[in-house]
């Protein structure tokens, strides 16, 4: 059987470059939909993959550390500039907005907006590691692993997953500390059914964007993956006019 692994996604339309990041056990799939809109709109969009991710081994992901996935997203934003772009916008889904508002405190002159879309940016109760469990389990009987097999591994994914969760939470941390030194507008997208993490944890985060003129949709029917959900089509439209209202320089 043809496995269809996912890859990053690369679709070159205008000057106006806009980078997706995907979330912790997700791939360029999770925002695949968003950039098709968006491509549609003259938008070049560049979603990449973070280390360790889109394999058959759920362990590629636990053996990566969260920095790893910092330098991915800077690799990113260099890929786009060497090719010629002179201002993009970065954002990321869940993990990947902890990474986007991480770019965003480095007051980069490319990097004109951004932001996050179900983002735990600041301290919350979460279901990752058992999400991540539940994944892992779906990921090893695709890769058609015996059940034995399967249940020999799956406590050590649930240990490392624990394990990563902490590291992911300090790197957040750090970030949380700096998003008032962010200046350009910033977009944040919150789920009101998230399973994942807490919903109300976004508006700490939009509190603390003191000198960012900031923009928080609220989708009260989605739940953590937005990007897909019953209210995707407001999203994307929403992510659009948010795009459309930055001072992109288009000589």
């Amino acid at each position: 059987m043809q496995m269809n692994l996912p890859k990053p996604l690369l679709e070159e339309h205008g000057k106006r470059a806009v980078i997706f990041l995907h979330a912790y056990s997700g791939s360029p799939n999770d925002v695949r939909m968003l950039c098709r809109f968006l491509e549609k709109a003259n938008y070049t969009v560049y979603a990449p993959m973070f280390k360790g991710h889109g394999t058959l081994d759920p362990q590629d992901i636990l053996d990566q550390e969260v920095d790893n996935w910092a330098q991915d997203t800077r690799t990113a934003i260099d890929y786009l500039k060497n090719k010629g772009y002179k201002q993009l916008a970065v954002f990321g889904l869940s993990m990947g907005g902890i990474m986007s508002m991480d770019a965003l405190t480095k007051n980069d002159s490319a990097i004109i907006g951004g932001g996050s879309f179900c983002s735990p940016i600041f301290k919350t109760e979460t279901n990752v590691p058992e999400n991540f469990y539940l994944y892992a389990k779906k990921v090893l009987n695709y890769a058609g692993l015996s059940q034995e097999k399967i249940k020999k591994k799956l406590p050590e994914i649930a240990d490392g997953a624990k394990e990563q969760l902490k590291g992911i939470e300090s790197f957040s941390e750090s970030v949380s500390k700096k998003v008032s030194a962010i200046k350009v507008p910033v977009f944040l997208a919150q789920s009101g059914q998230d399973q994942m993490i807490d919903a109300s944890t976004v508006f700490k985060t939009a509190q603390a964007l003191e000198q960012s003129k900031m923009t928080l949709q609220w989708y009260p029917q989605s739940d953590h993956v937005v990007t897909v959900g019953p209210e995707r089509k407001a999203f994307e439209k929403d992510v659009l006019a948010y795009l459309e209202s930055l001072p992109w320089n288009e000589e």
